[in-house]
């Protein structure tokens, strides 16, 4: 009910974490893909003629290592399909199937070797896979994190190297499907030399090779936007704080509305620039935060703290965990949320979702305002009886009141009216405040 700042995440909080595959940029060219939901139907679209995936080797190739790099199934269950794992690996698997790609068939020609995880520092994740006599990596990540490891690149069929100009047009591509609210992953391989049984990221995603941009939306949830205007109307901030691209995050806070026009909004890099004290100052102005590690998380809480705030900070992973616990009320999520971050959280809301850290603040504030009611009536009828105690003894009266009197008194006229206040219903214009 105090709570002053929200930071929340914005996958599967702010918004809905149903990922749709809507765009692939491949050997140059940019496909789109329509269909919605998991359902494998949809078309791919070039130069707005629907063409036939199978045609375009460049955009088959990206599918196919977005297939081979990930860890989710999709699944038939009763004429519907559903996804088991991460939802953004499974609107990859999707968008492939559309293009007759499907998982299953692919690792059999691709059997599984070993798997570097994706982490926040990274922002990749490789998976090994023996082609037979050969072993390749297929690599995913955020796109301007995982060119810097890509020295060529595969255009017709030819691998060559990867020249500046290419580098700008594939960041150029990247930022322009993020302003449209999308998340963009980029993919890439490399054939590996040795055949060592530990494979490590530091040795193995370097020297690739890029494939393309897999693009996907995940639209923002329908009672958010509401909620955000009653956090404003309430006259609390709302925080976003992403590992996704800047300008994807800006685009779903303008969407949702808690981003102006004299609004900021910082990349971990950013961050990293800026001394504690010109963060603290200039954090007011700073309502999304993109491309963050864990690290970034701690010291935003720290500097909202600084000036006072009362701070609620969401979270799931484990690296989330120290934010949480440094914040004055640590939310875990109750779906994706681990057991580490449940732990060491205020709170656990079981549906992920924003608009109910809102309600839990509505209904704070009714909790506290009743608490008020009960302590200032208890106090007042105390006083009052304290008062003609202390004045009768003062001018040398007998007690007015027996000890027997101010047990009656209490249990009749306290105790049950107190409760009344104690249990009354939340003001309708408490979120107004």
């Amino acid at each position: 009910g105090c709570a002053t700042v929200i930071c929340s995440d914005k996958t599967g909080t702010l918004t809905k974490n149903e990922m749709t595959v809507q765009a692939v940029f491949a050997g140059g060219a940019l496909f789109k893909v329509t269909g919605i939901g998991y359902e494998p139907k949809g078309e791919f679209v070039y130069n707005d003629k629907a063409i036939n995936p199978n045609d375009y080797q460049e955009l088959n190739r990206a599918l196919s290592l977005g297939v081979l790099c990930n860890g989710a199934q999709l699944i038939k269950d009763n004429n519907s399909y559903k996804i088991v794992g991460d939802p953004t690996e499974g609107a990859i698997l999707v968008a492939s199937a559309k293009a007759n790609i499907w998982k299953e068939e692919k690792e059999k020609d691709f059997s599984f070797l070993d798997e570097i995880p994706f982490d926040s520092e990274r922002k990749k994740m490789t998976i090994v896979r023996s082609d037979r006599d050969k072993i390749i990596a297929f690599v995913k990540g955020a796109p301007d994190v995982l060119l810097d490891d890509c020295v060529s690149i595969e255009e017709k069929g030819i691998t060559r190297k990867l020249t500046y100009e290419d580098r700008e047009n594939i960041l150029k591509v990247n930022g322009e499907l993020a302003d449209q609210a999308m998340r963009v992953l980029a993919v890439a391989y490399r054939a590996l030399d040795d055949t060592s049984d530990k494979y490590e990221a530091k040795s193995i995603e370097r020297n690739l090779t890029f494939a393309g941009l897999i693009a996907m939306i995940d639209p923002p949830r329908e009672e958010v936007k509401k909620a955000i205007a009653e956090c404003k109307t309430a006259g609390i901030r709302t925080v976003m704080i992403t590992g996704d691209h800047k300008n994807t995050a800006v685009a779903i806070a303008k969407e949702l509305g808690f981003f102006k026009e004299d609004s900021l909004a910082l990349t971990g890099e950013e961050l990293d620039k800026l001394s504690d004290e010109e963060f603290t100052k200039e954090v007011e102005m700073i309502p999304v935060y993109a491309r963050v590690s864990p690290e970034h998380k701690l010291r935003i809480v720290r500097a909202w703290r600084k000036r006072g705030e009362i701070v609620a900070m969401t979270g799931d992973g484990v690296n989330d965990a120290p934010a949480v616990k440094e914040a004055d009320i640590g939310v875990a999520m109750g779906i994706t949320g681990t057991d580490v971050t449940k732990e060491v959280s205020d709170m656990v809301i079981t549906d992920d979702n924003f608009a109910s850290i809102v309600s839990a603040v509505e209904e704070g504030r009714g909790i506290y305002d009743n608490i008020k009611k009960f302590i200032h009536y208890l106090l007042s009828c105390n006083a009052g009886e304290i008062l003609v105690m202390f004045t009768s003894s003062l001018i040398g009266l007998p007690p007015p009141l027996l000890p027997i009197h101010i047990l009656w008194v209490n249990l009749v006229t306290d105790g049950l009216p107190a409760l009344a206040l104690g249990v009354d219903p939340v003001a309708p214009n408490i979120m107004k405040r």
